[in-house]
């Protein structure tokens, strides 16, 4: 069974790929108002030749969609980043400009770049080479939309187009931004996030799909965002986010950004909207004004186009709860690699209690405690801390005095908390078979274990000033063998005074050995998870499928070991050093759930290769027949990875020659 095993886990650690860690050192965003952060903040041409640009500029105007912060702000917060427009004095990595359409310059005849030209601009700055360490957001086509229903309704005495017509005449538009998100894709970009509007509009959706279906059918790689189904979750729930107004000031919403001072005829354009000079209070533009900075959080539009500043956050949480959530159900995969090692411990320990009393039959237990921490070293991805407890109980058969072999069952079950809230329950249940055998100073003994693994998630998603639920369970597979040999060298040290030894210890005076020697393994491992599918019950669209997951391990260990024989007492102690030997990396791949949308793949946490791990302990015979320990191990230097904990156990011989001398 161990041969068979070896060889499956073999097979499946050589065929196993890798993927680098996620790790963003730039935010690049490309295409309009959507994503603006403030370009016409700095720039001397286009829009900023108007009087109202010029105006809101000297008087400190944010100059964006949102009259404030925006989802990009946001976005690179929630990373360590920060973010400035491409416009600003020494350069800015946001190229989105207010206007921007596919492939022409904005509407209204002003210079402003294209979303082609912004990306051929960015690719021209960096001589070809997208950064793959950037975290890339594209959205566009909203201007081109708006061009589109102008020109028709001035062609058609302001009637509107029929719906799907504006999807026939974007394509050309549309072939021409596809084919430049290829090209980024091609220049090593590979974390981009491609949000739909924030917007119901039937056009713009299918506008969407078409954008990402197309893009997907010829290779790129990116992350899909439903802002359209998060729009009509926040307009059904408003209170919940803090809103008295979810509408447009066109539908009858109110205007975060209603009335602006000092611009006549620009009332309500949250693009520009600026602060008053006049105290709050003190008149009609301080009163107006204090109302306008209250509207930005209890508004959902700044505008009749643009978001408020409070729907920009949330929108940008909603984006990063995307991002982070592979690498967070990754740690479902992770946990059980290191769990299982407290079942093989439990067993390696039990061994030399069973050698230690004669006996044929062996029966025995072990209890373990521990601490576990997997978490991202890199900013913005959440960690996951618990306490696994579980419990072993098994039984050995001498064959010979020197080889015996056994089964033993396990239980577990850990608790681990995400960092951003929520947690997931896992419980696994194992048997394993095992032999050891040991030839005067030569030992070796190997396990092979099953088990069934079992979660159930709560991921916890912030949104604003909610905490969104999304609920799972799913359940697996870990199998394992392990294979550990040594040499013990025997070296006397001095001797145990007769009346130390007690009622279990020989008249005479015995000697004190130290059995010292090396230690040489290995662990293999293969985790499997079936695919699931979160629920979220108030109907929120942060849940997400995920597909299933394969987490394939092989540890090799050197080390040494020693113990004492003190009369009924045992020390000892163990240290090895630790190296994984499997691929340095996996895929978690995850679905969108309120929308129909490729899926999209993103790195599993990446753990340290090399670690080290010791043991110190004690044995104890407590009667003739009878014998206990206690363990307390750790593990350090392995990044990504914080584990230590306790084992107990006890182990009883059913038919020692003490035990048959009493019958």
């Amino acid at each position: 069974m161990m041969l068979r095993g070896l060889g499956i886990l073999s097979l499946g650690l050589v065929v196993a790929g890798s993927a680098s860690a996620q790790t963003f050192n730039q935010l690049v965003g490309f295409g309009d108002s959507s994503l603006d952060s403030g370009y016409f903040r700095y720039t001397s041409t286009g829009w900023n030749n108007e009087a109202r640009f010029v105006t809101a500029r000297a008087n400190g105007a944010s100059i964006t969609g949102s009259a404030g912060l925006m989802n990009t702000d946001f976005l690179a917060a929630s990373f360590g980043l920060t973010l400035a427009p491409s416009s600003a004095p020494g350069g800015g990595t946001n190229f989105a400009v207010a206007g921007a359409e596919n492939n022409s310059p904005n509407i209204g005849g002003g210079p402003s770049p294209s979303t082609v030209q912004q990306i051929n601009n960015y690719l021209a700055s960096t001589g070809g080479q997208a950064n793959p360490d950037a975290l890339y957001i594209i959205r566009s086509g909203g201007n081109d939309r708006a061009a589109f229903v102008a020109a028709y309704q001035a062609a058609n005495g302001g009637a509107s187009p029929p719906p799907g017509l504006f999807n026939v005449a974007v394509q050309p538009s549309l072939a021409a931004l596809e084919a430049s998100i290829r090209q980024l894709s091609a220049a090593g970009a590979r974390y981009m996030i491609l949000p739909t509007y924030f917007t119901t509009n039937s056009d713009f959706i299918a506008y969407q799909q078409q954008l990402w279906g197309d893009l997907s059918a010829a290779g790129v790689k990116f992350i899909p965002a439903d802002s359209s189904s998060l729009r009509q979750y926040v307009a059904a729930n408003p209170a919940a986010f803090g809103f008295t107004s979810v509408l447009p000031p066109a539908s009858g919403g109110v205007s975060a950004c209603n009335p602006q001072i000092g611009f006549p005829g620009a009332q309500g354009y949250g693009l520009i909207c600026v602060p008053s000079t006049t105290p709050a209070g003190a008149g009609a533009n301080g009163t107006a004004y204090l109302s306008s900075q209250n509207s930005l959080q209890t508004s959902l539009f700044s505008d009749d186009q643009h978001v408020s500043p409070a729907g920009q956050k949330i929108e940008a949480d909603y984006f990063y709860s995307l991002i982070v959530a592979p690498s967070q159900i990754s740690f479902l995969a992770e946990a059980p690699v290191k769990t299982r090692l407290g079942v093989v411990n439990a067993i390696t320990n039990q061994i030399p209690l069973s050698f230690s009393t004669p006996g044929a039959f062996h029966g025995w237990v072990s209890g373990d405690v521990s601490w576990l921490k997997v978490r991202n070293s890199y900013p913005g991805f959440p960690d996951d801390p618990g306490t696994p407890v579980a419990a072993t109980a098994g039984f050995d058969y001498a064959i010979t005095r020197d080889w015996l072999v056994g089964a033993a069952f396990s239980g577990g079950t850990t608790k681990q908390s995400f960092s951003l809230g929520g947690d997931y329950r896992q419980t696994e249940y194992a048997v394993s078979l095992y032999s050891a055998y040991r030839k005067d100073a030569f030992w070796l003994h190997g396990i092979a274990t099953w088990g069934t693994l079992n979660d159930d998630i709560n991921r916890m998603v912030p949104l604003g000033i909610t905490m969104q639920s999304n609920r799972g369970s799913t359940d697996g597979t870990n199998i394992s063998v392990a294979a550990e040999t040594g040499y013990n060298f025997r070296t006397a040290v001095g001797s145990l005074p007769a009346a130390a030894g007690g009622a279990l210890k020989a008249p005479a005076a015995m000697p004190i050995y130290l059995t010292h020697g090396p230690i040489f393994g290995i662990i293999a491992q293969q985790v499997h998870l079936n695919p699931f599918a979160e629920t979220n019950a108030s109907g929120a669209p942060t849940n997400l499928a995920f597909a299933s997951q394969l987490r394939n391990s092989a540890v090799s260990e050197l080390g040494y070991q020693a113990s004492l024989n003190l009369g009924i007492w045992e020390p000892y102690a163990r240290a090895v050093w630790n190296h994984e030997l499997a691929g340095s990396g996996r895929l978690v791949t995850a679905s969108l759930l309120s929308i129909t949308a490729p899926s999209y793949s993103l790195p599993a946490v990446l753990l340290g290769k090399d670690w080290g791990s010791g043991t110190v302990g004690t044995r104890i015979k407590f009667a003739p027949n009878a014998t206990a320990f206690a363990a307390f191990y750790s593990q350090f230097a392995q990044n990504n990875v914080t584990t230590y904990g306790g084992q107990i156990g006890v182990n009883v011989a059913f038919d020692s020659p003490a035990v048959r001398a009493k019958h």
